[in-house]
């Protein structure tokens, strides 16, 4: 029997969008605004709007738009979207037109922006991953063992060009892409179940049906997770078809690489190709600038029936650190700030508070959701075989972890916020919540070796033999040679004074069991080339990043890319249902293309993988919950893999007093899950429905 959801109009103001608690509106009459409407009210003075916005007729549109409407220079609104249209709901009222939204930002790479924006996704988690709602697609379907899927998508629907949105741009990632052996995208691991990769057949122009071969209950979870749309934050999964295929070699006989194919469809270096995201960009000066206005083609609207976004431009300037964004916070000249304020230590609090009263600023405290704030973890796979060997010594890890001061960074870098932790995945997740046991387990794992105790870690360190060999005062490897520890870092990382004085209190706690110890910056693009080929000595700071249900980012927990804890053995799982299995053993292991290494028959990777991998396919929810605190288990059997400090950390947000419907914590659902970038902040809670109130 199949279960159903669409989301019509009456569902939506009736459930969905309170769920999702989010989303706003342009008033009826844009130059005044409309008497405020609360969420929880969904009044009906407002539904005849809605429905006439389903129902395709006239509605609201931003002035700069309705202006080229007049011009004509662009069609009429509803020939612009789709007769049932994303309907958000705003926190607080239906908003009003206009205004830049400026931004000053470390990331060049534009990923900050990317998380802003959820248009790519077609399930959106709101309410911080407590539920689920429609996004790009319009409604979904499934058969009762989740073997098989149908996504349904607005008809109507246009990219920001005025071009049609069809089921052929996922194909064309799909088959043009990613089943394209001459390209580098994969098949992510959610399209892929019981070893094989799942079959896709277009329906129709608005319909997609997924087969598996096993059943694949985490399908719709992992499609809400991550922005999507670019790379790294998430899978491509749509590409504008009429725009792409001039450059890929399968249409253009004139062209024989992707490069410049892949250059092309990247929004965040060129304001040419068409998106599906609120706002579009117009502008690109690399490594300087970003400027982004509204897609007068995007496909939602408010609770009145008004298209979004209200805000009419997004105006982004890269920075070269923190500092200089904390003053333009602090000046009153951007308007919201996520990350750059997330990421700036508590100990700058004072300085947010004072510019409340001088520039009319916000500060808002919300939960990182991480599970362990600033952290550490040894590289499992290590190209030494004397530090892979000691790496893999439990009483090793241990030590490094008692050597620790979590209450020194507690207090210092976290102002008393966050629990200390040995290192978990997220406290907010389901596997820790949903039932006592759940509960204890989370302890049990936090409590692993969360003590500071040194003398202790001096006892392990000698057990592990990492003793002092030759009387300098420094622990060497058990063979007698030197050691030196190395923490590697990003550059873009410690920028972050949380990472430098976390990391240096680390440091500090090695130190003093006599570990002679290194903190290595790396420029960023160099950081993701050496964890790929396993170069990493340990990987520092980082924090753990997941989901309300980490087994739709298992990586952490589960070696199954080679971007976490053992690179080589999860590039090694991530070829296994894919043309590549197999292939290449003849090889090196770091000339194999992705760098790969079998696991030793002992190793707890495949524990960990039988695990998850039953895990993964099994439909009942009660018996793959249970399945997923089994995953746990191994971490505090023979753990810990990876080292926390403090979790779940209070972080700076901040937002300007004219910023109308910017949420309160206790609007979030979770209290806030800002860390992981999985869950798309600001995205998830839709600045499309921000607006300014002068």
């Amino acid at each position: 029997m199949k279960q159903r959801l669409f989301a019509l109009l009456g569902l939506v103001l009736a459930l969905s969008l309170v769920l999702s608690a989010c989303g706003g509106a342009p008033a009826e009459q844009p130059s005044a605004p409309a008497e405020p409407a609360a969420v929880e009210e969904a009044p009906a003075a407002q539904e005849p709007a809605a429905q006439e916005a389903m129902a395709g007729e006239a509605i609201n549109e931003a002035p700069m738009l309705h202006e080229k409407v007049m011009a004509g220079e662009l069609p009429p609104l509803d020939e612009r979207i789709p007769a049932e249209p994303l309907v958000i709901e705003p926190f607080n009222e239906i908003g009003t037109y206009g205004g830049t939204w400026h931004r000053f930002d470390t990331a060049t790479n534009g990923n900050h922006v990317t998380m802003a924006m959820y248009g790519y996704s077609p399930v959106h988690w709101v309410k911080d991953g407590l539920d689920k709602r429609p996004g790009l697609a319009k409604g979904w379907d499934f058969n009762d063992d989740k073997t098989e899927y149908h996504l349904y998508f607005r008809e109507g629907t246009r990219w920001s060009d005025g071009e049609p949105f069809t089921v052929d741009d996922f194909l064309y990632w799909w088959e043009d892409m990613v089943l394209n052996p001459d390209h580098s995208d994969v098949p992510p691991d959610y399209l892929i179940s019981g070893g094989e990769t799942a079959e896709v057949t277009k329906v129709d122009d608005y319909t997609l049906r997924f087969n598996f071969a096993a059943p694949s209950p985490l399908f719709l979870d992992r499609l809400a997770m991550w922005p999507n749309g670019m790379l790294p934050i998430g899978e491509r999964l749509f590409v504008p078809k009429h725009y792409a295929s001039q450059f890929h070699p399968t249409y253009n006989s004139d062209v024989t690489t992707f490069e410049e194919h892949d250059e092309k469809i990247d929004w965040r270096v060129n304001p040419d190709t068409p998106v599906l995201n609120p706002w579009m960009p117009v502008q690109y000066e690399p490594g300087s600038r970003l400027v982004l206005e509204r897609n007068p083609y995007y496909y939602a609207v408010d609770t009145a029936g008004n298209q979004l976004p209200y805000l009419d431009r997004v105006d982004v300037t890269y920075i070269e650190n923190l500092e200089v964004s904390k003053l333009r916070v602090t000046g009153g000249e951007q308007e919201i700030c996520g990350r750059p304020c997330s990421s700036q230590p508590l100990s700058e609090l004072g300085v947010f508070r004072d510019a409340e009263a001088t520039v009319g600023l916000k500060t808002y405290l919300w939960d990182g959701g991480g599970g362990t704030g600033v952290m550490v973890y040894p590289n499992w796979t290590h190209l030494d075989p004397q530090k892979r060997e000691l790496y893999r010594d439990r009483n090793f890890r241990l030590a490094l972890s008692h050597a620790i001061d979590r209450g020194k960074i507690q207090n210092i870098v976290y102002f008393g916020t966050g629990e200390q932790t040995t290192g978990t995945m997220s406290p907010k997740a389901i596997e820790f919540t949903a039932n006592e046991e759940g509960r204890q387990l989370y302890e049990q794992w936090r409590d692993l070796a969360v003590t500071y105790e040194p003398e202790k870690a001096a006892s392990l360190l000698d057990e592990a033999g990492a003793v002092d060999a030759d009387g300098d005062g420094w622990r060497d490897l058990p063979s007698g040679d030197s050691m030196t520890l190395r923490i590697d870092c990003s550059a873009g990382a410690m920028q972050s004074r949380t990472n430098s004085q976390a990391t240096e209190i680390i440091k500090e706690g090695w130190e003093a069991v006599g570990l002679r110890v290194q903190i290595n910056v790396v420029p960023d693009e160099q950081i993701g080339i050496m964890q790929d080929n396993s170069e990493i000595d340990i990987r520092g700071c980082w924090g753990v990043g997941d989901g309300p249900n980490f087994l739709v980012f298992p990586n952490w927990v589960v070696w199954v890319g080679n971007d976490r804890t053992a690179p080589l053995y999860g590039a090694w799982y991530s070829v296994i249902g894919t043309a590549k299995e197999g292939t290449e053993l003849d090889l090196d292991p770091l000339e194999r293309n992705p760098p790969r290494e079998e696991p030793g028959p002992d190793d707890p990777a495949w524990r960990l993988w039988e695990i998850y991998d039953a895990a993964r396919t099994e439909p009942d929810d009660a018996k793959r919950l249970a399945l997923s605190q089994d995953i746990i288990r191994v971490h505090i059997e023979e753990g810990p893999f990876f080292i926390g400090t403090v979790g779940n950390e209070v972080v700076i947000i901040t937002a300007l007093e004219k910023v109308g419907n910017f949420p309160s914590k206790e609007q979030l659902g979770q209290g806030g899950f800002v860390g992981p970038w999985i869950m798309s902040y600001f995205g998830a809670v839709y600045p499309e429905q921000f607006y300014y109130k002068e």
